[in-house]
């Protein structure tokens, strides 16, 4: 690769196998509905802590060194993948989503400390709050909405389990035809 290539980057805390496959085990159930929703796939979904887009490869390495300088000493801690709703409104539903639960205040400081680091190597600082949750699909048309709205209340408190977040990828997304391809670049580990 040249100097002069990008990489739509992402930071995100990657999600154990069968968190993964009880979420699909979710899209399945929901799918029933018939509504126009494209579901993503298990095994691309991350909780994304922050999103670059389009990074120089050189920032990227330097991007990982600062995570890793900032992250050192951070303990791990549990999360749980709890509730689907979904934005901007249960009843006008435009993303479907899966909550996440735990130490929402470890989660919280987790995704400042990478805010403050980004903004440090003049990334754009989020406009919006952070709002920890796992996309489940969104949805296209009005059509099989309401069927869909429905079946949402049945899963609000749907508890896909518990897991460890025990280290902060630097994440690659490749858009292709048959979807995003998503390969970690660097992986910063908190400690036990």
């Amino acid at each position: 690769m040249s100097r002069n290539n990008f990489i739509r980057t992402f930071i995100a805390i990657e999600l154990p196998p069968d968190i993964k496959e009880a979420m699909a085990g979710v899209q399945a159930e929901l799918g029933k509905s018939g509504a126009d929703v494209v579901w993503v796939r298990p095994d691309g979904v991350h909780l994304t802590l922050k999103f670059l887009g389009d990074v120089e490869e050189e920032a990227v390495k330097k991007l990982g060194d600062a995570l890793d300088g900032a992250l050192k000493g951070e303990a791990s801690f549990t999360l749980r993948a709890k509730g689907v709703g979904a934005f901007p409104a249960p009843r006008a539903p435009r993303v479907v989503w899966l909550g996440v639960e735990g130490d929402a205040a470890r989660l919280s400081a987790l995704a400042e400390t990478v805010e403050r680091v980004c903004a440090g190597l003049e990334f754009p600082s989020e406009s919006r709050p952070f709002k920890a949750h796992l996309t489940l699909g969104r949805v296209r048309s009005p059509k099989g909405r309401d069927a869909l709205v429905k079946m949402l209340g049945g899963f609000r408190d749907a508890d896909l389990g518990e897991f460890e977040a025990d280290a902060v990828s630097v994440m690659k997304s490749e858009l292709k035809p048959a979807g995003a391809v998503y390969t970690e670049m660097r992986r910063i580990k908190l400690k036990h």
